[in-house]
């Protein structure tokens, strides 16, 4: 072992002096603010040991830590913390110790100005192997094959009569690659439910193992069923904190389909790339509301590298860049008659591949939506933005929920399926920008979450871009050229929309 140590250590010099070895003379602060920290992601042994990370910056940066998964203690080091604005490539060093608890997980933020790039570093603990839940979800229905799965609680069912929690342990548990439901949850092995669970004593935000057969009920997956799945051990929710996660506004960006960017304290505003074509592009951005637990607007551009046929993937989900804890949980449904989970930008605008579709099905997309308007005429509009869309270079589009469309002061709260409490919009609109040269088309959409009198989109349903921006306070287009801009939100051209 002293011989690899010393191995690694001199390698460590080694490129240490190379990359201080190459200079220029260019003024690091003179270039374009960018910095860059590769690779991406790390994973380091169970025994512990070193990694490098290279940084590249043009201006000063530090280091921000966050433990977002296992062990919150302070296990990993980074060498140099801070470093200078430069031209060349930086070599920063990270270690972690044996690591004989469970899995662990942080989150290394390199920031410079305004700038982040991120490197998740992974440390696999001492304990069994686990299926993940992506893995069992892909697993085939058997009753045979028993599984190891390790999730976090969000989801303790209740019962309908009593509304104190089931004693069948019907749970709902998730890891960094899905969730899970689980219909039966006992203390040992049964050959079917003995209304065990209470015993257990779990509770939201524990880390659960359990065992069981990968089941289907209804033609969605699950574990547990008739056969019920078995606890084999938990740590406790207050050794896995969520809440700790550092969370930031990204950067405001001069894309064409964003809105005046303006935040509240509840608020964050938060973008999701993704790959077309084997190209990064940007998947959609949104402005989140913490309090009332949905997106004020999401935006979006639309063009052929978006769209295909297929790829549907269902894949409800928790948002990787917003805490769980402020997000609905609404991994069924919304436990309430009448109304569905409304995609804001649709699963079908983004259907290309199953990544960027998979994005559009994160809890933080969702509204209440009503059920019969969600699927009628709502969804019409939908598809008359994708028609459209095929007649420009690109369509650049703005969705949201208006929350006091009648200015009353007031509107409905549900429950999500965890007890919490979320906004019900009374009314929707969106925006649509088509680009084509240097021709600009706009138009705009107002409806109430309900009944409004027919079922398909008509010629009388159009606004005008500004009218929307009276309606919700929001300035859209921001990055419209100012000369042009008051003319492109004054249109209404029913014919180019096809009404």
């Amino acid at each position: 072992m002293k011989i690899l140590n010393t191995m690694m250590k001199t390698a460590f010099l080694a490129v240490a002096a190379v990359f201080a070895a190459v200079s220029c003379e260019t003024d690091p602060n003179s270039l374009p603010a960018e910095i860059d920290a590769v690779p991406k992601t790390i994973t380091l042994a169970r025994e512990g040991g070193e990694a490098l990370i290279t940084v590249d910056a043009t201006r000063d940066w530090k280091v921000e830590v966050s433990y977002t998964g296992g062990d919150t203690e302070d296990w990993l080091t980074v060498t140099p913390a801070t470093g200078g604005a430069s031209n060349n490539s930086v070599a920063v060093r990270i270690s972690a110790s044996a690591n004989d608890d469970a899995d662990r997980e942080a989150v290394i933020s390199f920031r410079a100005d305004f700038l982040t790039s991120e490197v998740r570093v992974s440390q696999p603990g001492a304990h069994v192997d686990y299926t993940t839940i992506e893995e069992f979800l892909e697993a085939p229905v058997n009753d045979e094959t028993w599984y190891t799965v390790r999730g976090t609680i969000f989801v303790i069912e209740k019962s309908k009569s009593t509304g104190e929690e089931s004693t069948y342990g019907n749970i709902w548990i998730k890891d960094e690659t899905g969730i899970l439901y689980v219909y039966g949850l006992t203390t040992t092995q049964q050959d079917s439910n003995d209304q065990s669970f209470p015993e257990l004593g779990l509770k939201l935000g524990d880390v659960v193992v359990l065992r069981t057969l990968r089941a289907e009920y209804d033609g969605e997956p699950q574990g547990g069923g008739t056969i019920p799945a078995y606890y084999i051990s938990h740590s406790p929710a207050e050794d896995n904190p969520e809440d700790d996660i550092l969370i930031s506004d990204d950067p405001a960006q001069n894309w064409l389909e964003l809105p005046e960017v303006e935040i509240d304290d509840d608020e964050v505003f938060t973008f999701h790339h993704t790959e077309a074509d084997g190209v990064r592009v940007r998947n959609y951005s949104m402005l989140y509301n913490t309090t009332e637990r949905l997106a004020l607007w999401v935006a979006y551009p639309l063009c052929d590298i978006y769209t295909a046929s297929g790829n549907r993937t269902d894949a409800w989900g928790f948002d990787p860049k917003i805490p769980d804890a402020w997000e609905p949980i609404i991994p069924d449904s919304w436990g309430v008659n009448g109304y569905a989970r409304g995609h804001q930008i649709p699963s079908a605008a983004r259907n290309a591949n199953k990544e960027m579709n998979r994005q559009t099905f994160y809890f933080t997309n969702m509204t209440a939506q009503d059920y019969d308007f969600n699927s009628g005429l709502w969804a019409d509009v939908e598809e008359l933005e994708r028609d459209a869309a095929s007649q420009f270079d690109t369509l650049y589009v703005v969705t949201g929920p208006i929350l006091d469309a009648d200015g009353d002061g007031y509107w409905e709260y549900f429950q999500d399926n965890a007890g919490n409490s979320v906004a019900v919009p009374e009314a929707y609109f969106r925006v649509l920008l088509g680009v084509q040269a240097d021709e600009y088309n706009a138009i705009g959409f107002f409806y109430l979450n309900g009944d409004n009198g027919h079922t398909r989109p008509q010629e009388s349903d159009l606004c005008t871009v500004a009218e929307i921006e009276e309606k919700t306070g929001i300035t859209f287009f921001k990055n419209l050229p100012p000369e042009r801009a008051a003319e492109v939100k004054s249109q209404r051209n029913p014919e180019l929309w096809g009404l």
